[in-house]
């Protein structure tokens, strides 16, 4: 009697620990689907639209803020290492101006002494001042980067050479410089003056 009594004890509590189960299964289910009812109402609700309406907006501004300002502060970096080159070019290059019209005053002594009259003895004083004068003034004018190009028998270049007109030379290259009409000038690493030439057909 008693194994008949436990076996049916035994029974009774299986089926109320099923129960308990199947009680606490429908309770979260219930839960779950509460939870999920409270959600999608939420998200369906007019202000909850417009809230995330109004935040993607928001946040779009500060999107569109962030892209001016990083524009802002690449044009000004942009402007400041362009200003500081022109600064630095302009203290380089502040007295091309005043050489070309040295240079100019350069090209007038040159003429003088290729029209030079020999043995005139009257007039010799007047060359070797001519030639002083000049001396000097190519002098100060490499002092301060300024330096001559006169390319006779070099290779015609354009970037630095303007040609005059063409000769025929049969002892020359084509192409090579056969006289100099007026010298170029560099100045510094840049080209002041192109020379004046004659090329070889």
């Amino acid at each position: 009697m008693n194994e008949i009594f436990e076996q049916n004890k035994n029974v009774d509590l299986a089926e109320q620990e099923q129960e308990h189960g199947l009680l606490e299964a429908k309770n979260a289910d219930r839960g779950l689907l509460e939870t999920s009812i409270s959600k999608q109402m939420v998200i369906e609700h007019p202000s909850y639209k417009e809230l995330l309406e109004q935040f993607s907006q928001e946040e779009q501004k500060a999107q569109d803020f962030r892209n001016k300002w990083l524009l802002a502060q690449a044009d000004f970096e942009n402007l400041k290492r362009r200003t500081e080159r022109e600064i630095a070019n302009a203290h380089k290059y502040a007295i091309e101006k005043f050489a070309l019209e040295v240079l100019a005053t350069v090209d007038n002594l040159e003429r003088s002494l290729a029209v030079k009259i020999q043995d005139n003895v009257a007039l010799n004083d007047f060359y070797v001042g001519i030639e002083l004068t000049l001396k000097h003034l190519l002098e100060v004018l490499q002092k301060f980067g300024i330096t001559s190009i006169n390319p006779v028998g070099e290779e015609f270049d354009h970037e630095k050479h303007t040609a005059v007109t063409t000769k025929e030379e049969p002892t020359a290259k084509p192409n090579a410089v056969l006289e100099v009409i007026q010298k170029g000038y560099w100045f510094k690493d840049r080209l002041l003056r192109p020379a004046l030439v004659v090329v070889a057909k």
